[in-house]
């Protein structure tokens, strides 16, 4: 027989869509906090997640609707169907206190700012109380104890407190990264374990929450989408891709095509199994995209996300071409050495307490090309010596003014030799650089391959009678789809067969030998997907290998033109500091490092 349920089965259901985990509950509880305007949050966390209160200074809410807000569907934030496709507001289905008070004991206590007093109500699983005047702050606060302790199958299933703090965690990480313009307090059993003041820099703020010390900013527009991201250089990657948040019109969301965007924006970067740290929000038309697909709202559908993920590539993969993590940041320390000399030459006993001296007037800062010349076989210091060294402008540790970016270039460094018959040896000023001659000449190859094909100018060598070659139907037809890309890549194909290809031409720097794998590496990746990002990631890909194959190996002698020429040619190109499989080009240290290692540091 078939019967209505009964509205303690239906809230008991709603609720178990709605909040399936604290951390959701916490998630709609900020939600309502930011709707209402507020700028201060803070959520108190206990037995995992059982028990929360969140508190908030937005607008409150009027004691003639408190009753009214813990009904279902009972919401502020729509009237209409239409309104659903122009949201501006986190909630709108009005169903998170409705499904909190339900299955916990809730207390909502609130006061709007034009009344001098606030009024509380409770709920008791479901059973609702009439309000109370109680004294308050402008604002909301909500707090609920025993949660799903009605619902013993959901309680079941709640994870440990450890665990479901780390989802609380994440939550209102994702909101203090969405909204730097707010404070967020987080405290766990009683103890501040989180603090994020209002109005912090966007990018600072991203970075205490990622931990991480240096994130760059990207942002761009494309086919009315706007881009914003915070990202970090592709030698700080994790193994897991749990740095990588996304954001759409200001919503933490899960989404796949997002998530792969900025991927193909690091191709070529990143080495296997490695994820970058991104910070990545979207901002499009409010028809472009539908936020009402899933009962978390933790998930988006997007009316074209081909032109989204293109934006995002776009706009990303420009900003790292800009290699900012390469960019030297310069303290200009400046303090003006002053000696107290006489016009008589200064008598030093001999060479070490003559090194002594200076090591300690000079703070222990290195003169570069400039040198104390010592007379009478290292036993004075001359007068003109100290005369120079008193005009010299010297860096020190003490003073700091703003520091000045200066752009980095790898003909600047000055090279000392090879190690290993592997490594570049070079310096600058102040620091050392190994730099890996294979990975190095690897990414200029690759990249030059890149420019010439988008240029159409891969040079080829053609074949007095073309190369027959078999492949499978599906992936002769690939070929055939892609031959103009194929051309500008140096490969010339015709059909000979249902199974065959000719091939007339190849690039001159891959091998006829090689020609084969090349081609099935480009039929396997368009056999996966297709359009314009996955023939160009296939080209990368052949590339990466053909420019592995044919550069300087480890082991090889490089005379000092060699190298001096390679690092010149090393400022031609983006991404220098990478070879086209992820791995890092240079490793550098500062004297100053190496000064602590050797203890020379007073």
């Amino acid at each position: 027989m078939i019967e209505v349920l009964d509205s303690a089965v239906i809230d008991k259901i709603a609720a178990g869509e709605v909040l399936e985990r604290p951390a959701q509950l916490v998630k709609e509880l900020v939600e309502n906090s930011l709707d209402a305007g507020a700028t201060e949050v803070e959520v108190e966390v206990s037995e995992g997640g059982r028990g929360l209160v969140v508190k908030d200074n937005g607008g409150g809410i009027p004691e003639g609707q408190l009753e009214v807000a813990l009904k279902r569907h009972a919401t502020s934030k729509i009237r209409q169907v239409e309104d659903l496709f122009r949201l501006s507001s986190f909630g709108f289905r009005g169903e998170a206190l409705s499904s909190a008070a339900s299955v916990s004991e809730l207390t909502l206590k609130s006061r709007v700012p034009e009344s001098p007093i606030g009024y509380r109500i409770e709920s008791q699983f479901g059973n609702v109380s009439e309000p109370l005047e109680v004294s308050s702050s402008v604002g909301s606060e909500v707090s609920v104890s025993k949660l799903f302790e009605n619902v013993p199958a959901r309680l079941k299933f709640l994870k440990s407190n450890a665990s479901e703090w780390n989802q609380i965690k994440q939550v209102v990480k994702s909101f203090g990264l969405s909204r730097p313009d707010v404070s967020f307090k987080l405290s766990k059993e009683g103890e501040l374990q989180f603090f994020w003041p209002q109005n912090q820099d966007p990018r600072i703020r991203a970075q205490e929450i990622l931990g991480v010390e240096d994130l760059y900013e990207a942002s761009g527009s494309e086919n009315h989408i706007d881009v914003r991201a915070y990202y970090g250089a592709p030698n700080k990657t994790l193994r897991q891709n749990r740095g990588l948040w996304l954001f759409v019109q200001g919503r933490f969301v899960q989404d796949r095509a997002m998530g792969a965007a900025v991927m193909e924006a690091y191709r070529n970067l990143l080495m296997h199994g490695e994820y970058p740290h991104c910070v990545l929000f979207l901002n499009l038309p409010a028809d472009q995209v539908d936020v009402n697909v899933h009962p978390t709202k933790s998930q988006v559908r997007f009316a074209d996300s081909s032109k989204v993920f293109r934006a995002v590539v776009h706009v990303l993969r420009e900003a790292l071409q800009k290699t900012p993590w390469l960019e030297v940041q310069r303290q200009q320390r400046v303090e003006k050495l002053e000696l107290e000399f006489s016009q008589e030459e200064v008598q030093v006993p001999d060479a070490h307490s003559q090194m002594t001296f200076l090591d300690r007037e000079l703070k222990r800062t290195r003169l570069q090309n400039k040198e104390f010349k010592l007379k009478d076989s290292g036993s004075r210091v001359q007068l003109e010596d100290l005369q120079r060294a008193r005009d010299l402008e010297i860096p020190v540790e003490e003073e700091t003014s703003p520091s000045q970016t200066v752009r980095f270039r790898w003909s600047d460094l000055q090279v000392l030799g090879q190690m290993a018959q592997t490594y570049i040896l070079a310096q600058t000023d102040d620091e050392f650089y190994m730099v890996d001659q294979h990975a190095a000449h690897e990414r200029v190859v690759f990249e030059r391959l890149m420019k010439n094909f988008k240029e159409g100018k891969i040079p080829q060598q053609s074949f007095l009678l073309p190369l027959s070659l078999d492949f499978p139907q599906e992936d002769v037809e690939n070929l055939l789809a892609a031959k103009e890309d194929l051309e500008k890549m140096g490969v010339c194909v015709e059909q000979a067969g249902p199974q065959t290809l000719a091939v007339t031409s190849i690039p001159e720097v891959i091998k006829e030998s090689g020609v084969v794998r090349a081609l099935e590496l480009f039929a396997e990746q368009l056999s996966r997907e297709s359009g314009s990002f996955a023939v160009e990631r296939a080209i990368a890909d052949i590339f990466a290998s053909m420019s592995c194959h044919s550069v300087v190996r480890a082991g090889q002698a490089l005379s000092k033109e060699e190298m001096v020429s390679l690092l010149e040619q090393m400022d031609e190109f983006p991404f220098s500091s990478f070879c086209p499989h992820g791995r890092p080009v240079y490793v550098k240290k500062s004297f100053a490092q190496i000064d602590r290692e050797f203890g020379r540091t007073l």
